[in-house]
């Protein structure tokens, strides 16, 4: 247990000191290409700005408009029917469109029904194991300008309804 906690300890300055040895043999300017990436990240950053300023807006827009509790409360009935926890479906509906704004959810349902709670566990299963389908859209085929995405919304938003299937599966499964 000590060599691996040592190797853990040692690694990440071991890469360095390879990647600035094996910089050197080759007689690469190590600091004017780390500049140059430097840059490039930079200008990366400023292109992908609109679209990280669109979907926080629209994230916010829709929460703060109360469009989120109103589909909350009209499918609540249905969710019910369905054996499918009502508190479930605002992370749901969020998860697609922002990871910030859905951590902040999980965090709030595991503050208030504890984390091992069936409830708990389904919403870290769907925090943890779906993806961010809008944010990822918009902001990867924005910033390479793609604009014909042919069926990556389809199968990222089918992606998200089978991971809160299943986790409410897994968490009704264990409650039990």
């Amino acid at each position: 247990m000590n060599l691996l906690i040592t190797v853990s300890h040692w690694t990440v300055p071991i890469i360095i000191l390879l990647i600035l040895g094996s910089g050197l043999t080759k007689k690469i300017r190590l600091y004017e290409v780390f500049i140059q990436g430097a840059m490039e990240g930079v200008k990366t950053t400023v292109k992908l700005t609109p679209y990280l300023l669109a979907i926080f807006v629209a994230i916010g827009l829709f929460r703060s408009s109360g469009a989120l509790n109103f589909i909350t409360n009209l499918l609540e009935p249905v969710l019910k029917g369905l054996g499918i926890p009502a508190e479930l479906l605002p992370l749901a509906i969020l998860k697609p469109l922002s990871g910030s704004a859905s951590l902040g959810f999980t965090a709030e349902i595991l503050q208030k029904h504890g984390p091992d709670s069936p409830l708990g566990l389904m919403a870290s299963l769907i925090q943890g194991g779906s993806e961010t389908t809008f944010y990822v859209l918009s902001l990867y085929l924005g910033s390479v300008r793609i604009r014909d995405s042919r069926h990556l919304l389809l199968v990222g938003l089918l992606n998200e309804w089978f991971v809160f299937l299943l986790a409410i599966a897994v968490g009704m499964l264990i409650a039990k």
